[in-house]
């Protein structure tokens, strides 16, 4: 295990420029160290080449523990619940206050990312699983990804 353990902090390292000192077998993949969507499915290609773990139980479980490179539905979701209300509102205030289309357009935007900003606090999305350098090194030794979601540390 101290091979796998070892051969995940240099990756992460030379690949990922994560400093060694932030690199203890507590850290966290994700949350800690920053290394998520397709970083995260690069770090675990190199293992699969490296030592033939089996990670194809982790596609089932990605959005558990990582997030998915670029957007989603929910998030496309919240935009477009977003931007009809924030339209009207900035078309409203700018005809009631008589503003120019720039400013009405600066208004919108604001708007936009006032309500985008609100709509995470009343939807927060999902946390996601833990997934620690100790907890990945075991699945390394153990060769295989569990179907079990929660036997990973």
């Amino acid at each position: 295990m101290d091979d796998a353990l070892a051969a995940i902090t240099e990756l992460l390292h030379d690949d990922h420029g994560i400093p060694v000192a932030r690199l203890s077998p507590t850290a966290r993949i994700s949350h800690d160290l920053g290394v998520d969507g397709d970083d995260a499915s690069d770090l675990f290609q190199r293992l699969h080449e490296r030592f033939g773990t089996d990670f194809s139980a982790l596609n089932e479980q990605w959005t558990e523990f990582f997030h998915n490179e670029g957007g989603s539905l929910r998030g496309l979701f919240l935009g477009l619940a977003t931007m009809i209300p924030s339209t009207a509102l900035a078309v409203w205030i700018a005809i009631f206050f008589d503003l120019s289309t720039h400013m009405g357009g600066l208004l919108g935007v604001l708007a936009f990312f006032g309500f985008r900003l609100c709509s995470g606090w009343l939807f927060p999305a999902k946390p996601k699983r833990h997934l620690t350098l100790e907890g990945l090194s075991q699945v390394v030794h153990e060769g295989a990804w569990p179907t079990d979601p929660t036997k990973v540390r």
